[in-house]
């Protein structure tokens, strides 16, 4: 065998659309677990999410969906014994095998970073202040430091006003402060004498908005001056020039609300998994590409998927846990 389109065992798709990858991706995770899978099998899977950006995003949903379903399988087996051997999945000896020395490596990645935010990383415990998933915190640093944190933010002081963004987002307000208030976030320091920015490192990236006075942003030898109005985005590998800030968007959380204008539907869904418990999984990637409008209340992101739906005609699947498939 060397692709699950060449199994007799799984469906085949003469097309690589993107339900047919998704298909495709379903029908190895079945076959990952089979009692007879072998290093050929391995091979292929390997071959076949490095095929595209795509195969290999299907197959990090189709983990990503298993992981997030675990406990809630578990449970579901502890209440019905005689059903355990078709809701529970434990690793054969032989996928073991397959996974090799990445066991060793995967346990410390999830303690990183867990699998769909399921439980505190080492990082946020370690953060001198963190909120969770919906929460939002005001911090009063000194007399001239606010730091208020949005939803799922890990924050550090290093000095009395000096802290380290470590993720998530924070409004910054710097009250005339005699030395400049320093925010260190991801690949650049921030440096504010008497100014209110907002602060948003996700990813590897960290976008920082201007909303009154003047912030200046220092990336490796570089120093840039943002006015308010304005904004950059930088990461480890550059710093873009900067740009007038959509009206009100760096800033809409405070008020409850989030709005996109012209944004595809995928980085609403990934705001939307930045407030809400559980996961929302975006299955189709061209309804993930499509421009939505869209606005609404933090506090009713089921009304938001319920929306979406609406808006897109997306089928929408809801699982235990808070899982929803959006397709």
């Amino acid at each position: 065998m060397t692709a699950p389109d060449r199994d007799p065992r799984v469906p085949p798709d003469h097309a690589d659309s993107d339900a047919a990858i998704g298909r495709q991706a379903s029908a190895w995770w079945v076959r990952l677990r089979a009692d007879d899978f072998t290093q050929a099998d391995a091979d292929a899977l390997r071959a076949w999410c490095a095929r595209s950006p795509e195969h290999a995003r299907a197959w990090r949903e189709q983990q990503q969906l298993w992981q997030a379903l675990a406990p809630a399988l578990a449970r579901t087996a502890a209440a019905a014994p005689q059903r355990a051997n078709v809701l529970a999945f434990p690793l054969r000896p032989g996928r073991r095998a397959f996974l090799g020395g990445a066991l060793a490596a995967g346990v410390a990645a999830l303690a990183l970073r867990p699998p769909l935010g399921a439980w505190p990383s080492l990082q946020e415990l370690g953060a001198d202040y963190r909120t969770g998933t919906g929460e939002q915190r005001q911090v009063a640093l000194s007399q001239q430091m606010t730091v208020q944190m949005n939803t799922q933010t890990r924050v550090n002081v290093i000095a009395q006003e000096t802290i380290e963004l470590l993720g998530g987002e924070a409004e910054i307000l710097a009250s005339g402060a005699r030395q400049p208030v320093t925010v260190v976030a991801g690949a650049g320091r921030l440096l504010a004498q008497s100014a209110r920015f907002n602060v948003r490192h996700t990813d590897e990236a960290v976008c920082v908005t201007c909303l009154a006075g003047a912030v200046d942003v220092l990336w490796q030898q570089r120093q840039l001056t943002l006015d308010a109005g304005q904004q950059l985005v930088y990461d480890g590998r550059g710093v873009q020039a900067a740009t007038a800030a959509p009206a009100g968007e760096a800033s809409a959380w405070r008020t409850g609300a989030l709005s996109f204008v012209g944004k595809p539907l995928s980085q609403v869904v990934d705001e939307i998994n930045r407030y809400r418990p559980g996961r929302v999984l975006l299955r189709n990637p061209e309804l993930g590409r499509r421009l939505v409008r869209m606005r609404f209340s933090i506090s009713q992101m089921d009304g938001a998927l319920a929306m979406i739906r609406d808006l897109t005609g997306a089928e929408m699947t809801s699982l235990p846990g808070g899982i929803v498939l959006l397709g």
